[in-house]
């Protein structure tokens, strides 16, 4: 059975579709709002007609705008979101068709599990509903399968990188980098600590906040 992960290209913004060998399924972010359909139609390239779990990291609208097509037009098993209170109109409309659709809703916290597949071990490595901002509330997902590990950061910063090497992060086989490539996150410490094999970078080609930083790429290529 492969475990297929799915970096999709939704510009400046984050999207990642993950296949457990098991069939089961998960959306960790939806990009912006325009991103929406492209979203939904490569999920369903890919012959899915249903999405078992959908990770909301944090609310900003780069990672949740298109989350609202998704959840118009696939079922979802269980919604899953950082609990940051956000006073946003996307973030109204996404909480708002979450209830018009009865959909499972949970907060996780630090060390849960994720019941993806048995075989797959999904653990919550970083939560907070409390963070001051909205980057620092971001949900970090770690993943491993077999001798493969991959790590899900959404726009998580340098303090947090800090936390997850404190808590015991390990090596890193496929790490995505906080925040699109910012300087804000992706230190020159994380890097050498989780050593990673490839390092996703996501963002929008001439975006307006010049991702990803010279330093970050320097620091990966190092």
């Amino acid at each position: 059975g492969l475990l297929t992960v799915h970096y999709i290209d939704v510009g400046q913004g984050d999207a990642t579709l993950i296949q457990a060998p098991n069939g089961q399924t998960m959306l960790i972010d939806g990009g912006k709002k325009s991103a929406g359909e492209k979203v939904v139609s490569y999920i369903k390239e890919q012959q899915i007609d249903r999405l078992d779990y959908v990770v909301a990291t944090h609310p900003d609208a780069d990672h949740i705008g298109g989350l609202h097509e998704v959840l118009e037009q696939l079922p979802i098993g269980e919604f899953i979101d950082s609990g940051k209170v956000h006073t946003t109109q996307t973030y109204l409309e996404l909480l708002t068709k979450i209830d018009e659709k009865d959909i499972p809703f949970t907060v996780p916290t630090i060390g849960d599990e994720i019941a993806l597949d048995p075989n797959v071990s999904t653990e919550v490595l970083f939560a907070d509903e409390e963070a001051k901002g909205t980057n620092e509330a971001s949900i970090v997902i770690g993943m491993t399968y077999g001798d493969v590990s991959f790590n899900f950061t959404g726009d998580a910063d340098t303090t947090m990188e800090e936390g997850l090497i404190d808590r015991g992060l390990q090596q890193v086989t496929i790490a995505k980098a906080g925040h699109h490539g910012s300087n804000t996150s992706s230190s020159a410490r994380y890097i050498d600590h989780i050593k990673p094999e490839v390092f996703i970078l996501s963002y929008g080609e001439g975006n307006s906040y010049g991702h990803p930083h010279d330093e970050v790429v320097q620091r990966v290529k190092a």
